[in-house]
């Protein structure tokens, strides 16, 4: 053990440097509050939230730390320093349903929307989607879809299309159960994206056969939920890249197969999730903890 008269230098440094991070924290903020008055009356009434440009500092400050900081600590400490600057621009507050088979989700969003931000827990997907869509909450934050969870085919209907997919939860893979935020937001490009679609097919046009072009076509796709009803044949689909939600999905991708595919909805984009140890997922498109049943 060092003498105590080391002690006591080595501690009054770290009251210094936390010193200067609060600083450094006051600084930060004031520079969001000269960004929401540049921004004016553009976003009054909407939701000062950037998920894109969010992506795009956690990546380049994980990239920055270099392991010497694990990334699972550094994203959650800054996403309740970005909930906090979020907050002082427009009022937040989420709808989360967490169902018992995934309870976890709960701490997820209070970990991507920050513990200070107002929460309420929602009884069904539809209700949390419900209060987004009416604002009485202005994210709604639900588990990733997979096979028997299909309520999403609602996000279909025109009443609740003005929200999209604007996050998938957690930012860092394997850091708590996998879900996905919504909100009455046009999502942006962060230059590493995956896209939620729904593809609408003519009976008996299966996975096995929408697979082969989309891989082909380097989207490698992760199949999240099949719902056949009202005459309706509906796949959920996540796939890599950034697809607009008023942009037309390429259907000639399909190649021969297209005419069989009636309809291709963009539910949303969203910033891919780093890896454990900084990275992006591995290049053979793999996105690690989430529903990733191939054809």
């Amino acid at each position: 053990m060092p003498p105590e008269t080391d002690l006591a230098i080595l501690r009054a440094e770290i009251d210094r440097i936390d010193d200067r991070l609060v600083d450094l924290l006051v600084e930060r903020i004031a520079v969001v509050r000269r960004i929401a008055a540049a921004k004016g009356d553009r976003e009054r009434g909407g939701l000062a939230l950037r998920p894109a440009r969010e992506a795009a500092i956690l990546r380049r400050l994980v990239g920055r730390a270099g392991g010497r900081l694990p990334a699972a600590t550094l994203v959650r400490m800054w996403r309740e320093l970005l909930a906090t600057t979020t907050r002082l621009q427009t009022p937040l507050s989420i709808a989360v349903w967490a169902p018992p088979e995934a309870a976890g989700v709960w701490d997820v969003a209070r970990d991507q929307f920050g513990s200070a931000t107002p929460a309420e827990r929602a009884s069904s997907a539809v209700a949390a989607l419900d209060r987004a869509s009416r604002g009485t909450a202005r994210i709604a934050v639900l588990p990733m879809p997979e096979e028997g969870r299909d309520w999403w085919p609602a996000l279909l209907e025109p009443s609740w299309r003005r929200l999209a997919v604007i996050a998938r939860l957690p930012f860092v893979e394997g850091s708590g159960p996998a879900a996905i935020a919504l909100a009455p937001l046009e999502p942006e490009p962060s230059r590493d994206d995956l896209s939620l679609l729904v593809l609408e097919v003519e009976p008996g046009v299966e996975r096995t056969l929408l697979a082969e072009p989309l891989e082909r076509a380097g989207l490698a796709p992760s199949w999240h939920g099949r719902v056949r009803a009202d005459g309706r044949h509906l796949h959920l689909v996540e796939v890599r890249g950034f697809h607009g939600l008023h942009e037309p999905f390429p259907t000639a991708l399909f190649g021969a197969l297209g005419d069989q595919v009636r309809r291709t909805t963009v539910l949303g984009a969203y910033p891919r999730p780093i890896t454990a140890d900084g990275l992006s997922p591995a290049a053979d498109g793999a996105v690690p903890g989430t529903s990733t049943e191939k054809a």
